[in-house]
């Protein structure tokens, strides 16, 4: 097993990385930052799955990380409290840069 880079409650931002492969990592969370929710076993790597490989394919740690939805959408309308919840890869994660919600 592979040594856990996050806890859960850390706070983390999504990489703001651009791929001409399947990542799900959506768009929408590039660049953002929000908290660690849950840690999800180590699964092959989105890119790799996408290519049938799931016998001998990459294998990386995902969690869940939530955000808040106004720091998702500048424009959003709701409530301060409304949250978003999505798996990231661990790749795609970062501890919390400085100066980030």
């Amino acid at each position: 097993m592979t040594q856990r880079r996050f806890s859960v409650g850390d706070r983390v931002t999504v990489r703001d990385a651009t791929s001409l492969f399947h990542t799900r990592t959506q768009r929408y969370a590039r660049g953002r930052t929000g908290v660690v929710t849950e840690y999800r076993p180590e699964w092959v790597i989105p890119e790799d799955e996408a290519w049938g490989r799931d016998e001998d394919g990459r294998h990386e740690p995902f969690y869940v990380v939530r955000f808040r939805q106004t720091d998702l959408w500048p424009d959003y309308t709701g409530f301060d409290v409304d949250t978003l919840e999505t798996e990231c890869s661990e790749r795609w994660l970062e501890p919390e840069m400085v100066g980030t919600k």
